[in-house]
């Protein structure tokens, strides 16, 4: 096998005859790119040349590639590294603007690389690139065609002591569409979205702590509105250094704000120990916001499709005084561009299941024989693993059966904190063609609300994009707003990619059929229910409009 590096612009190195995968393909695009205002990323990219070599020499690396692998490593130097999977078939958009997205599936590893002795640096990062394959090759079917590359960045951050030991992180990390799916009236989707952090970026694509968005990015809503700010960070834990087991989250830590340095947050805009970003936000400090819009619109004019992208920013300490800050976009995907072609919503129905009036998705689904419910009066979070697996197991039986079906769970779909709702991986709900969010608490909050507050028995808030808080014309809910900051996730990326369904039920306004909490067996927080006749949707994001019926 020729491992010989190929290299690309922007200090791109490519090694390997095969393709780059996902990750691998939107790094060479934006090293492309000349971006003024972001650095160019160094990369070094594994194609699918050195998967096809593991799998031939039984799950080992050949001499080959452990001597190329070293080269990478000694020329990087002892800086922390980020190690991520590109499969082919992840955030990937074919010609003709067509293809799947499958952000987040796939496990990588952030390597605090600061052990002073090179071969134990060295056999963390085979480790690493060994765990990524074997995860990748246990979750593809016995006849797939899907491969599996990988990336290799330096991690541009900080290092901060703590009292739970030596850290590094970027100052922020963040996640940017160039479309804003659910802009009000008085805002332009065009001006795209934000979800940022401060530390690392697993803060913005997971969901286990409110973090703050930026809607839009062009004139983004006063940030009081948009929740109290970001209480926890995660951080690279500089002495996992050795070893791994597997676990993607194992060098990470999840910190308390406490434990960052004032002087770092107070840059951002800091109150009683939650980081708010009104320095960086409302008031452009180090020219975030304009020069975040101005990469934003670089990419836009050299990109065809709707896009998302993750990035870094930095400053430099000794210099706090400076105009600029430095960006380092560190992944681009291409999101299929949706036509929102007008939708005809029959007067008639011979019924109703369900109506609602907040969603994202579009178009007309039929042929929809079951409903995969989980109910918010028997579920309780002690219930959650195993709720969780049936999720699973019932999406490959329907999968199999190639049975349309949508879903109704209460709460937040896909978020890793445990009060907020049920997690699964986009993979375990892929066969759904719709999703419905049950919001027990009426007033649409993310956070839980207590048994007194809700009308419906259950614990759950929503976990829908954002709530319209009352009002009566435009400027009084845009006011009234508040946006949770759950768009950018990996889970609402897949969704929204995918043109999956994804609706918010308010059990005040909205109306679905109490059929549905009708469990076959008692106490059954999941079951499947089989439609009397096949039910069809109609979507229309245009007029925020969704009800599910069959016509006899």
């Amino acid at each position: 096998m020729s491992v010989t590096a190929v290299d690309r612009i922007g200090d791109v190195k490519i090694y390997g005859t095969g393709q780059f995968g996902g990750k691998g393909a939107g790094l060479v695009k934006i090293n492309e790119c000349n971006i003024p205002k972001a650095h160019k990323l160094r990369t070094r990219i594994l194609t699918t040349t050195f998967y096809d070599r593991f799998r031939e020499l039984g799950g080992k690396f050949g001499d080959e590639e452990l001597e190329t692998l070293a080269s990478i490593l000694s020329k990087l130097g002892n800086i922390p590294i980020s190690v991520r999977s590109s499969a082919t078939n992840e955030a990937c958009i074919l010609p003709g603007g067509k293809g799947s997205v499958h952000a987040g599936e796939n496990t990588s590893f952030m390597l605090p690389n600061n052990h002073p002795h090179f071969p134990t640096r060295f056999n963390q990062l085979i480790q690493a690139i060994f765990f990524i394959y074997k995860d990748f090759m246990s979750l593809q079917p016995l006849d797939t065609k899907e491969k599996m590359a990988i990336v290799i960045n330096p991690i541009s951050g900080i290092h901060l002591k703590t009292l739970a030991g030596p850290t590094y992180f970027p100052l922020v990390s963040g996640v940017a569409n160039s479309f804003f799916v659910h802009a009000l009236k008085t805002q332009n989707p065009e001006d795209g979205f934000a979800r940022i952090a401060f530390g690392h970026g697993y803060a913005t694509v997971l969901d286990d702590f409110p973090v703050v968005s930026m809607a839009t990015i062009k004139n983004p809503l006063p940030l009081r509105l948009l929740g109290k700010g970001q209480k926890y960070f995660y951080a690279i834990n500089m002495t996992k250094n050795e070893r791994l087991e597997g676990n993607e989250l194992e060098t990470m830590s999840k910190l308390h704000i406490r434990f960052a340095d004032r002087k770092h947050t107070k840059l951002l805009g800091v109150y009683k120990n939650l980081v708010t970003f009104e320095e960086l936000v409302q008031n452009d400090r180090f020219k975030f916001r304009s020069d975040l819009l101005e990469c934003m619109e670089i990419i836009s004019s050299q990109i065809s499709s709707h896009y998302q992208i993750e990035f870094s920013f930095n400053i430099n300490f000794e210099k706090e005084n400076e105009e600029h800050g430095v960006f380092h976009i560190v992944q681009l995907t291409e999101l299929p561009e949706l036509k929102l072609r007008a939708i005809q919503i029959p007067e008639q129905a011979k019924h109703t299941y369900i109506s609602t009036q907040n969603l994202q998705g579009h178009g007309v689904i039929r042929g929809i024989k079951s409903a995969v419910v989980v109910s918010p009066f028997i579920y309780s979070k002690t219930q959650h693993d195993t709720v969780s697996r049936k999720i699973s197991e019932i999406n490959t039986q329907m999968l199999e059966r190639k049975e349309k079906y949508i879903i109704i769970v209460p709460g937040r779909l896909g978020s890793q904190n445990k009060n907020w709702g049920i997690y699964v991986d986009y993979k375990d709900v892929d066969g759904a063609v719709a999703i419905f969010e049950y919001g027990v608490d009426i007033a649409g909050r993310a956070e839980p609300v207590s048994d007194e507050a809700n009308l419906s028995g259950g614990i759950y808030g929503s976990h829908f994009l954002y709530m319209i808080q009352g009002g009566f014309d435009e400027e009084q809910k845009r006011l009234q707003t508040r946006m949770y900051g759950t768009q950018g996730t990996h889970f609402l990326t897949n969704l929204a990619g995918n043109n999956v369904i994804y609706s918010f039920i308010i059990p005040s306004k909205d109306k679905i059929d109490p059929w549905f909490f009708s469990p076959p067996g008692p106490n059954e927080a999941i079951y499947v229910l089989r439609f009397p006749q096949k039910a069809s949707i109609y979507a229309d994001s245009a007029k925020q409009k969704c009800i599910v019926m069959s016509k006899g």
